[in-house]
């Protein structure tokens, strides 16, 4: 029993390694720059190894994508149980999102295909992003219930508020001060939110 233990132990932090790796790797030259093989050789396997784990680098890119919504989710459900007041809890988790993105951007650019990292795999196809959305949209209807197209179209306007101001924060760091983009990030957020109620 120990034997097989020790093998899944070992198989799971090669696999976590694989991902880091390839995190590592975008972060320093870009999403483009990631393939299997440069993976491979950083981490001193053969390519034929890494298959094993992930059969293409849209495989891994999936798995990277879902990390990133699986910290969201967690990082949400935990805001969730802290505030009651829906205003707070949609304002509170907007900054997680734009402080996620900010502080992990190689993990934020799987999640929606920004700079190269062109994951070929649906998003409507992960169950994390699937969650995630969940969240937000019940908070959307906790201010005043509406009918549930409403409620997406509502999350859709949240959702391309903070996700494009975001991408711009990022995209312009070299022009803007990031901390004048999150002070617009901050305002346009709070200003949306209070015109939910």
């Amino acid at each position: 029993m120990e034997v097989v233990e020790r093998k899944q132990r070992t198989r799971e932090q090669t696999r976590t390694g694989i991902l880091q790796t390839a995190k590592d790797i975008a972060r320093r030259e870009g999403w483009q720059a990631v393939s299997i093989r440069k993976i491979a050789d950083a981490i001193e396997y053969s390519a034929p190894v890494v298959y094993d784990y992930f059969d293409s680098k849209d495989r891994l890119l999936d798995e990277v994508r879902n990390e990133g919504f699986r910290h969201l989710r967690q990082e949400y459900e935990r805001l969730v149980k802290l505030y009651r007041d829906p205003e707070k809890l949609l304002y509170e988790i907007s900054l997680v999102q734009w402080q996620f993105a900010v502080q992990q951007p190689e993990l934020y650019q799987v999640m929606y295909n920004l700079n190269g990292a062109n994951c070929q795999v649906s998003l409507d196809e992960s169950d994390e992003m699937k969650t995630v959305n969940e969240i937000v949209s019940r908070i959307i209807f906790s201010f005043i219930p509406k009918s549930a197209e409403s409620i997406r179209r509502l999350y859709f306007e949240w959702w391309a508020t903070s996700h494009g101001l975001i991408t711009l924060g990022l995209l312009l760091r070299g022009q803007q001060p990031i901390d004048t983009s999150e002070q617009i990030y901050r305002e346009t957020l709070r200003r949306f939110i209070r015109n939910l109620r």
